[in-house]
C-alpha cells in the first residue's frame, strides 16, 4: 500500500505541474520533426530562416522532434496535451525515484521529489528540455551509485546510456558531464578520487558522441555557449529575482541545506558544493537553469540524509532531521485502513486533477499568433512577413508544408537562438524596444506584412507610421496579435480591409 501511495503521489505532482500546451518553441520542433520523418535523415543546414538559409545547423533535438511531429500528425492538439501529461508524470516519478535511491529512503525521496517537481512548475512545458531534467536526476543518482559501490562496467553503463539520450535530446549535455564529474570527484569522507571521476565522466561523454552528427553537437555548443548572456532579453534567459516562484524554492532549499550542515557541523565534499553553488548561480543568472539548481540541491539533501540525517544525533540542534524522523515514524505507524483511506483520497485528487486538465483547452492559443496567421492566409496578404522572435517558431510551423516540413515561406527570425545571426538579432532588438533605428529590422527584411504584439513599442510606432496600416487585431490585450500591411497595398484593396489608423 505504501508503494502504491508513493506512485500515486508522484503522478499527482506530475499532473499538478501540467497545464495547456503553451510553449512557442514547440511549433518549430514539430516542423523539424516533420522534415526528418519525410526525408528519413536529419538536416545539416538551415532551411527555414530567411537569413541563415543554407548555413550549417544541427537538429540536436531530432529524436524528440520526431515524437512531437508524429503525435501532432495523428492526434493534433489533444495528442500533444496527452504527451505533455506523460512528460510531466515522467519528470515527477524520476525525481521521486532518483532522490529515494540517493537517500536510501523512499519517504524522504518522496518529500524531495515533490518539492523539486513543484519547483519546476513555472518552467515545465512540452519541450526537449523537460526531458533533460529526468536525465540530470538520473546522472546524479547513477554517479552516486558509482561513488557508493565503485567503478565497474555495469555501473558505468547507465551513464553511457544517459549520455547517449542527452546527446540526442538537447544541447546542454555539458550540465550532465559536469554533474557526473563533480559528484564522483570526492568521497563523502572528502577524499579525492580523480580516476573514478574521469572514468564516470568519460562514460557519459562517449555516450554523447553516439548521435547522427557523431557528437557534432559539442561543436554547436562551443560556438553558441554564450547565448544565455547574448539573449538575456528573452524571458528564459533573464536573471532570476526573489519575487519569482522558482527562485523562492531554490533559496529555501539552499537555506535548509545550510541549516542541516550547520547542525551536523560538517560540510559535504567540496566538489559537490561546487556543483550545487554552480547550478544555483546559473539559475540566478538565467531562469532557464533554476530547475537544474533545485534538482542539484535536492540531490545534496538526499546525500546528507543517507549519511547522517536518518541516524539520531547525540548532540542537539538538528531539529530539521528530527522533524523528518518523527514525520516518517508517524507515517510508518499508520494502520492499513488509514493507508487505504489516504490511497482513496489520492485517487480522488488524481481524478479531479485529470478532469481539470481535460476541461482546459489542449493548446493555449493566446501565446501564439494563430488568429493573425489565419487572417493573413484567408486574405492572401503578401510575403515576406515580419515577426517577433517568440512568434517565429509558430510562423515556421504555419508557413511550412504540413507533411514534409518544407518551407513555403521563410521567416526572418525564429526561436532557434543558434540560427539567428547577431546582426539580425540586434536589428530586431532595436525595433522591439523602440530605439532610434527601429526601422532597421523592417528595412533589412523588406516585408509586405507585419505580425506583432498589440501592447509592444513596435506596434505603437507602426500605428503612428504613415507607411503602415493596421488591418487586424486578435483582441485588446497587450499580448494579442496585430497585423499591418503597407499603405499602398491597403489602398489597392479599396476598402476590402478595415483599418482604424488608415481609413
Amino acid at each position: 500500500m505504501k508503494q502504491l501511495l508513493w506512485i500515486f503521489l508522484a503522478i499527482f505532482f506530475g499532473l499538478y505541474i501540467c497545464q495547456s500546451v503553451a510553449d512557442p518553441d514547440l511549433w518549430w520542433h514539430i516542423t523539424v520533426g516533420r522534415w526528418i520523418i519525410a526525408h528519413g535523415e536529419v538536416p545539416h543546414v538551415d532551411l527555414w530562416n530567411m537569413f541563415s538559409n543554407g548555413e550549417l545547423w544541427r537538429a540536436y533535438s531530432w529524436s524528440v522532434e520526431i515524437l512531437f511531429a508524429w503525435v501532432e500528425r495523428l492526434w493534433q492538439g489533444r495528442g500533444l496535451m496527452l504527451l505533455q501529461v506523460v512528460f510531466a508524470c515522467a519528470v515527477s516519478i524520476s525525481l521521486f525515484a532518483a532522490f529515494s535511491r540517493m537517500a536510501r529512503d523512499y519517504f524522504v525521496g518522496a518529500l524531495l521529489g515533490a518539492y523539486t517537481a513543484v519547483a519546476c512548475y513555472n518552467h515545465f512545458t512540452l519541450r526537449p528540455q523537460s526531458l533533460v531534467w529526468i536525465l540530470f536526476a538520473g546522472c546524479l543518482a547513477s554517479a552516486d551509485t558509482v561513488v557508493d559501490r565503485g567503478v565497474a562496467p555495469r555501473r558505468l553503463l547507465p551513464l553511457l546510456i544517459l549520455g547517449c539520450l542527452w546527446g540526442n535530446i538537447h544541447l546542454t549535455a555539458i550540465l550532465g558531464l559536469g554533474a557526473v564529474f563533480l559528484w564522483t570527484l570526492q568521497d563523502p569522507s572528502h577524499r579525492f578520487v580523480p580516476k573514478r571521476a574521469f572514468a564516470a565522466s568519460a562514460a557519459f561523454f562517449i555516450g554523447t558522441l553516439v548521435t547522427p552528427y557523431f557528437g557534432g553537437e559539442w561543436l554547436t555548443f562551443l560556438s553558441k555557449g554564450g547565448h544565455p548572456l547574448q539573449y538575456n532579453s528573452i524571458s528564459e534567459f533573464q536573471p532570476a529575482t526573489i519575487l519569482q516562484y522558482s527562485t523562492v524554492f531554490v533559496v529555501l532549499i539552499g537555506a535548509i541545506l545550510i541549516a542541516a550542515f550547520q547542525a551536523e557541523r560538517a560540510a559535504p565534499p567540496a566538489s559537490r558544493l561546487v556543483l550545487g553553488a554552480g547550478m544555483t548561480l546559473a539559475g540566478l543568472t538565467a531562469v532557464k537553469f533554476l530547475p537544474f539548481a533545485s534538482i542539484a540541491l535536492g540531490a545534496l539533501c538526499a546525500a546528507w540524509w543517507r549519511q547522517s540525517g536518518h541516524v539520531p544525533q547525540p548532540r542537539g540542534g538538528d531539529h530539521l532531521a528530527e522533524g523528518v524522523r518523527q514525520l516518517k515514524k508517524g507515517f510508518g505507524s499508520l494502520e492499513q485502513g488509514t493507508l487505504v483511506a489516504f490511497g482513496v483520497l489520492l485517487v480522488g485528487m488524481l481524478a479531479a486533477q485529470s478532469a481539470a486538465l481535460y476541461r482546459r483547452p489542449a493548446v493555449n492559443t493566446e501565446l501564439i499568433p494563430k488568429s493573425a496567421v489565419d487572417f493573413i492566409e484567408e486574405k492572401g496578404l503578401g510575403f515576406p512577413v515580419l515577426n517577433e522572435f517568440s512568434a517565429g517558431g509558430y510562423l515556421m510551423y504555419r508557413f511550412s508544408d504540413p507533411i514534409t516540413g518544407e518551407p513555403r515561406h521563410k521567416v526572418p527570425i525564429d526561436g532557434r537562438t543558434n540560427v539567428n545571426s547577431p546582426e539580425i538579432w540586434e536589428l530586431y532588438r532595436a525595433s522591439f524596444v523602440g530605439k532610434s533605428n527601429w526601422e532597421g529590422y523592417i528595412e533589412k527584411v523588406q516585408p509586405q506584412t507585419i505580425v506583432w504584439r498589440h501592447g509592444s513599442t513596435m506596434s505603437t510606432l507602426l500605428d503612428l507610421s504613415p507607411e503602415w496600416c493596421r488591418v487586424f487585431a486578435s483582441g485588446d490585450g497587450d499580448d494579442s496579435s496585430v497585423v499591418f500591411i503597407k499603405r499602398e497595398e491597403f489602398e489597392k484593396r479599396s476598402g476590402q480591409l478595415p483599418s482604424p489608423d488608415c481609413t
